[in-house]
C-alpha cells in the first residue's frame, strides 16, 4: 500500500467521521432557544378539562397519534403527567357526539369535536401505558372518568373502563368478516392522501398499520390491566393482540413481493401499492424474523423503492404515483423515520438504524437553523421542506433518535414489559 492510498483512505475515513457526527447537541441547543417543547404544552381550556399536548403552529386541537409519539419525544420527564391528562381529554367524550357509547373523534378542540365521524386512532392504551411508565403510576386509571348513557340508564367509568369501552367499539363498529379491521378513510388513517387506503366507499381498507396499532394497542392493555390486578383482562387482551397477529400474516402477508399489503373488504384482494405504512409491522413486532429480514434487505433498505439520503420515503420511488413533494406520497415525515429506526433496531440493524438517525437530526437540524422552525414533511433527495412550516409535533423525536440508535434504549423499548403492581401499598409514598 503506497502513502498516496494510504492518505486517500484517511481522508474517506475522517470524511465518514465528520458524516456521522452527532449533531444532537446542535438540535437540543435550537430547540430550546424557539421554546418548541414548551409550545406543545397547553392548558386546559374550553370543553378539555386538563392540560394537554397539541402540535404548535396553526394547530390548537388534540391529535391522536401525535399525542402519543409528543409523548414518546418528551421522554420519561415531568411529561408524563401531562400525557395522562391528554388521555384523559380523549376518554371524556366517548360516546359524546356520535351513535355509539365507544366512539372517540380523533381531533378535539377547546370549542368542539373535528373530523367526524372519523375514529381516534387505536393510541390510547399506548398514551396510557407512555403516561403511566413515565410518572410510575397506573393508578390514575382507577380515577372516575366520563358519564356514559342518559337519565337513568347514566353510568360513570374509570379511565380503564373507558379505554375498554373504547376498544370493544373497534370489534363492534371496525371489524371486518375476515376478522382485520377497517378505516374508515384517508383521513381517519392520518396518511391524508394514502394511495392504498379508500375514500370512496368508505369503511372498504383495511390496513397493515391499523392491525399493528391495534395490536400494540391489546398488548399496552394487557400490561394495563395486569398492573391494575385484572388478571383476566391482562390474559384476554394479551390473546387478542397473538390472534391479530397471526390473522395480520394470514391474510396480509405476501410471499410473492415479501410484504405486508392492505386488503379490500370488498374483494379480499390485496392493495398492492407501495406505501411506507406496509412496513410497519417493523415498529410493532408483528412480523416473524424472516419476514422482517425480506422487508429490510427488499424493501426498506432498498434505494429504489423506500431508502432515500435524507431518510424514508412515505412512498416507493417505483410507485407511479411517487412525488417528491407529494405529502405523503414520497416525501420524509420524521414520524416514518422514528418507527422504521426501531424497526431496525428491534431486528438487529444497528448500522442502518444509526445511519437513519443521522440522517434524521441532520435534517430537523438544518432546517431549524435556515428557517427558525420545522416543516411537516422534507423533499427525500435534496432535503427541502415542502410543506407548512412553524410544524412542532413528532419531528421532536429526532432529537432522541442518535442516543436510542447508539444504546438501543428509548421509551418504547419495554413498553409491553410487565409493570410493577398499582396502587402502591397504602404505606408507601405515591
Amino acid at each position: 500500500m503506497n502513502d498516496r492510498t494510504i492518505f486517500l483512505l484517511l481522508i474517506a475515513f475522517f470524511a465518514a467521521g465528520a458524516a456521522r457526527a452527532d449533531r444532537t447537541p446542535e438540535l437540543t441547543a435550537l430547540l430550546k432557544k424557539t421554546g418548541a417543547k414548551e409550545a406543545i404544552v397547553k392548558p386546559a381550556r374550553g370543553i378539555l378539562r386538563h392540560p394537554y399536548l397539541v402540535p404548535s403552529g396553526p394547530f390548537h386541537e388534540l391529535f391522536d397519534w401525535d399525542t402519543y409519539f409528543m409523548g414518546v419525544a418528551l421522554g420519561d420527564g415531568s411529561a408524563g403527567r401531562t400525557v395522562a391528562d391528554s388521555t384523559k381529554d380523549f376518554l371524556d367524550f366517548i360516546g359524546k357526539n356520535y351513535a355509539d357509547p365507544g366512539y372517540i373523534p380523533r381531533q378535539i378542540a377547546p370549542d368542539g369535536f373535528w373530523a367526524l365521524p372519523e375514529l381516534c386512532k387505536p393510541f390510547l392504551a399506548q398514551m396510557a401505558l407512555r403516561a403511566s411508565r413515565a410518572t410510575k403510576d397506573a393508578a390514575w386509571l382507577n380515577e372516575k372518568g366520563p358519564v356514559v348513557g342518559l337519565n337513568e340508564e347514566a353510568k360513570t367509568l374509570t379511565y380503564y373502563e373507558a379505554l375498554k369501552t373504547y376498544l370493544a367499539y373497534w370489534d363492534s363498529a371496525r371489524r371486518a368478516p375476515d376478522g382485520l379491521y377497517k378505516w374508515y378513510s384517508t383521513w381517519e388513517s392520518g396518511i391524508d392522501n394514502s394511495v392504498v387506503v379508500s375514500n370512496e366507499p368508505k369503511l372498504s381498507t383495511e390496513g397493515v398499520d391499523l392491525q399493528v396499532y391495534l395490536i400494540r394497542e391489546y398488548r399496552a392493555m394487557s400490561v394495563l390491566a395486569g398492573a391494575l390486578g385484572r388478571d383476566e383482562d391482562a390474559l384476554l387482551f394479551k390473546k387478542k393482540a397473538a390472534d391479530l397477529r397471526r390473522l395480520m400474516t394470514e391474510k396480509m402477508w405476501s410471499e410473492k413481493d415479501g410484504l405486508f399489503f392492505n386488503v379490500d373488504s370488498a374483494t379480499g384482494k390485496r392493495v398492492e401499492g407501495r406505501q411506507w405504512t406496509d412496513l410497519t409491522p417493523l415498529w410493532g413486532d408483528a412480523a416473524t424474523p424472516a419476514q422482517a429480514d425480506r422487508m429490510i434487505r427488499e424493501h426498506l433498505l432498498n434505494p429504489a423503492e423506500f431508502w432515500a439520503p435524507h431518510g424514508v420515503r412515505t412512498l416507493a420511488a417505483t410507485d407511479p404515483a411517487f412525488r417528491r413533494n407529494g405529502y405523503w406520497r414520497g416525501p420524509i415525515w420524521i414520524v416514518a423515520n422514528y418507527m422504521m429506526m426501531r424497526g431496525l433496531l428491534d431486528h438487529g440493524r444497528t448500522a442502518e438504524a444509526r445511519e437513519l438517525a443521522d440522517k434524521t437530526v441532520a435534517l430537523v437540524t438544518a432546517d431549524l437553523k435556515k428557517t427558525g422552525g420545522m416543516n411537516e414533511c422534507y423533499d427525500p433527495e435534496s432535503g427541502d421542506p415542502v410543506a407548512s412550516g412553524r410544524f412542532v409535533s413528532w419531528d421532536l423525536l429526532a432529537e432522541r433518535m442518535v442516543e436510542e440508535a447508539r444504546t438501543g434504549a428509548g421509551p418504547t423499548k419495554d413498553d409491553f414489559a410487565t409493570m410493577p403492581a398499582w396502587p402502591k401499598p397504602a404505606n408507601s409514598s405515591r
